[in-house]
């Protein structure tokens, strides 16, 4: 029998002098009738802690399971010669506000190293402190494609379709990037990615996603997840199921097939319109390709407020877009499920368990960000899984969130649907998207 959870010694219902003795003996009045309860109990306590047991195994072997799988992927990658394909690209940025080293996000794009390049940058608000960047950067790059666009569709539910919707009629070139203002690309990131649309039948390129710049708990935090979620558990999803977690820090998508679904039209009031394109893409014949370059997006100085903020409104809609899918994430966090091991007789193993689960999350962080974490950020993972644990359970009570200043009730299937009232928008401190 497995060992139970921690408790009192039960005591059987028949001492040395009882049945097996042949002697039937009454109970006392008012006390219940010997045997079934205290086994009813032991069997419950026992079953309970077999079922942390095997969930905690599971989680494990998941975890390292997926470990595998990426660098495996990642190893392939690297020794596969790139295909021969060259074309123009427009990069849609849509802006709100001043997010951590926004000046240094937008310079990484004006010094990306292809030809031809179109830069086209947006903004609703005309004082959008965003907009005063692009035009010095374009200045003092007077050779690059830029245009900027103020103005967007407020009929659009989803803020930055509304934005999308705008810049779209301007983009001159055959590949699309969609990208938000807190991502950073490296000079030869084109060079990467382009050649996945070698395949003509390819019509939507995603990159996996890893978080970079951290310099508060939070910041550090958020970044551990995105790298561990869009990233490492993304690839591994993908590798294993064929299932693309699309996301829009580096989205491309040929001009041709975002056409064939009518542009945007299908995802204005849906809160993951990159995850909603991608399934409207793909029912139109088109394939999806997962890049092996991951893109870095940027937070820094991330408070505990933005980050419980962002954390619940995509939980809340990934957990009404795909129902079937959140459950899994439960099952591929070890760290509770370990520590849950502290309330049975089993309690030795939850500290190397959860030693194991931090070497696979630094290692994979390691291999997709190109660099070590820090000690300190690294130590954080245990906070980090618990939080989001957490987390998963309090997404049911949400019902509203607030996205880029306006308020959005989230209906079923993540669509959104603006609430009369919002807070007004702090461009400085704006939660990032």
């Amino acid at each position: 029998m497995l060992p139970g959870f921690r408790r009192g010694l039960f005591v059987g219902a028949s001492g040395p002098h009882g049945r097996a003795a042949g002697i039937e003996r009454a109970p006392p009045p008012g006390y219940p009738a010997p045997g079934f309860g205290p086994l009813r109990d032991v069997a419950l306590v026992t079953l309970a802690t077999a079922c942390v047991v095997t969930i905690a195994a599971a989680s494990s072997g998941l975890y390292a399971l997926a470990w595998i799988l990426v660098h495996g992927w990642s190893a392939w990658h690297r020794r596969r010669p790139r295909p021969e394909f060259t074309a123009g690209v427009s990069v849609l940025k849509p802006l709100c506000g001043a997010d951590d080293e926004l000046e240094r996000n937008l310079l990484s794009f004006f010094r990306l190293e292809h030809e031809p390049l179109q830069l086209v940058f947006g903004a609703a608000d005309p004082a959008d402190p965003a907009l005063d960047i692009v035009r010095r950067l374009a200045a003092r790059h007077p050779h690059r494609d830029v245009l900027v666009v103020v103005g967007a569709d407020e009929s659009a539910a989803s803020p930055k379709v509304g934005l999308l919707e705008a810049l779209l009629p301007h983009a001159s070139h055959g590949i699309v990037l969609l990208s938000d203002s807190n991502v950073r690309v490296v000079p030869d990131e084109v060079a990467r990615v382009l050649p996945c649309f070698a395949d003509p039948r390819v019509g939507m390129v995603h990159q996996p996603v890893v978080g970079i710049g951290e310099r508060t708990l939070p910041a550090a935090i958020e970044n551990l997840h995105y790298t561990e979620f869009a990233g490492f558990l993304s690839i591994a999803a993908t590798v294993l199921s064929g299932q693309h977690a699309v996301n829009a820090k580096g989205q491309w998508v040929r001009r041709a097939a975002l056409a064939e679904v009518g542009d945007f039209a299908g995802v204005r009031d849906h809160g993951a319109d990159d995850y909603v394109l991608s399934r409207l893409v793909l029912a139109r014949g088109w394939r999806l390709r997962l890049a092996a370059e991951p893109v870095r997006t940027v937070q820094a100085t991330w408070s505990w407020r933005q980050l419980a903020q962002r954390h619940l409104r995509h939980s809340s809609l990934r957990r009404r877009m795909v129902p079937w899918a959140y459950p899994l994430e439960l099952l591929l966090n070890p760290v509770p499920w370990a520590l849950a091991l502290l309330a049975t007789d089993l309690a030795w193993l939850a500290a190397p368990l959860v030693a194991v689960k931090m070497a696979i999350e630094i290692s994979a962080a390691g291999l997709l960000r190109g660099r070590s974490l820090a000690w300190r950020h690294a130590a954080a993972i245990p906070l980090k899984d618990l939080l989001y644990f957490t987390g998963w359970f309090a997404s049911f009570a949400v019902r509203t969130v607030v996205w880029r200043g306006k308020a959005y009730a989230i209906g079923p299937g993540g669509r959104l649907a603006p609430l009369e009232s919002a807070p007004a928008v702090d461009f400085a401190a704006r939660p990032a998207a």
